[in-house]
């Protein structure tokens, strides 16, 4: 009999010890596997460690595609994609996100090429390093308010940057307006110079790109 019992006692240590490890297993698996939160009204300021950020309603995946707007010799092209599960590593907190990347052709009402990036759209493995990147969205009412949006409409706001103007910090603001009765897909951008831009000295100060006018592209 105390054989029997001895054994019993073993037998109970060698599963709990098997049910703890299994346990710990478990509860740091759940703790590792990254949590997953809207891109747009986040509930925390991006502070999750391990968390991953998604464009859940698909507001930058309806700007993915070949833009264009032609006015005379004037026209713009944008290449916008995204890139999923970006990782980025701020404040010491590690976080996943979608944003959005991409390349553009600006030619002026001269004809003149002023930016053509097309050719990087796929060179670069650092997003941040393509002329449009971001993923910042925002509401109808989010300044500058938006008063032909309908009161679920969101927009997204991007850098767009001039690589001969790199000390520029310039935004654009991006509208979806979906296909209706036949026509295309398009989109209604407004480019901005960023308060933030300090021009160096003996450095152009022009804008090369069209900033403060709605240009309206569609998509090809």
């Amino acid at each position: 009999m105390c054989y029997g019992r001895k054994r019993t006692v073993q037998l109970n240590k060698i599963i709990m010890k098997q049910f703890f490890f299994i346990t710990i297993t478990l509860i740091t698996f759940f703790s590792c596997k990254a949590q997953t939160f809207p891109l747009y009204d986040t509930p925390n300021d991006f502070d999750v460690d391990n968390a991953y950020y998604k464009d859940i309603d698909g507001d930058l995946t309806k700007l993915i595609g070949t833009w264009q707007y032609t006015n005379g010799n004037e026209s713009l092209k944008l290449i916008i994609k995204k890139k999923e599960q970006d990782t980025v590593n701020a404040r010491n907190i590690l976080y996943k996100e979608d944003v959005l990347y991409g390349e553009y052709l600006y030619i002026d009402s001269n004809g003149t090429e002023i930016v053509n990036t097309l050719s990087l759209i796929d060179t670069f493995s650092n997003i941040y390093q393509h002329s449009l990147y971001g993923n910042y969205i925002i509401s109808k009412n989010h300044l500058p308010s938006c008063n032909e949006c309908t009161e679920s409409e969101r927009r997204v706001k991007i850098s767009i940057e001039d690589h001969l103007r790199n000390y520029f910090d310039y935004e654009m603001e991006i509208r979806h307006i979906p296909a209706q009765s036949g026509n295309s897909e398009q989109i209604k951008i407004k480019i901005k110079l960023s308060d933030m831009s300090i021009v160096l000295e003996g450095q152009p100060d022009d804008d090369r790109i069209p900033t403060h006018q709605e240009i309206i592209l569609t998509k090809q």
